[in-house]
């Protein structure tokens, strides 16, 4: 399976490549209160607002994406074409690799209370924690809402 590896906090975590939209630099979000503190707000995404979530954050319970040179925004759809499309951003501390990580050999480890961590995979002899998008969406209604375009006031 064609996948993204990448670190938050110095763990690798492995994702499906067929969501990820896009890469970018890590930029600043426009602050979003009642939101929880792993979503660090909203990005315009050409005229999209998209929600940011901070990886380090959300997998470590503290903590955020370190500002350099090597971080990054990864874009993910988690349905294109389908009416209940969920779009958001991760950022995270680097990307690694867009690679085919063999599942042969996986530790089923489950993650129970994050249903959106899954099994431990193996990439270049390190492990690397299967994420799913959809699944962190499902989980949170935050993130599981239709995209849609940035809505324009009539006065300016």
């Amino acid at each position: 399976m064609r996948t993204f590896v990448f670190l938050a906090a110095g763990h690798r975590y492995a994702l499906d490549a067929s969501s990820v939209q896009a890469v970018h630099p890590l930029v600043r979000a426009r602050p979003v209160p009642g939101t929880p503190p792993w979503i660090t707000g909203v990005i315009d995404v050409h005229g999209e607002f998209v929600p940011l979530v901070d990886a380090v954050a959300l997998l470590h319970g503290s903590g955020s994406v370190e500002r350099t040179l090597g971080a990054r925004i990864l874009l993910l759809d988690t349905g294109i074409g389908d009416s209940t499309r969920a779009r958001f951003a991760l950022a995270v501390d680097r990307v690694e690799d867009a690679t085919d990580v063999d599942e042969g050999g996986a530790w089923g480890a489950g993650a129970g209370a994050t249903p959106w961590l899954g099994a431990v995979l193996q990439h270049r002899g390190e492990p690397a924690q299967r994420f799913d998008p959809r699944l962190l969406a499902d989980s949170h209604a935050q993130l599981a809402a239709p995209a849609g375009p940035i809505a324009r006031r009539a006065d300016g």
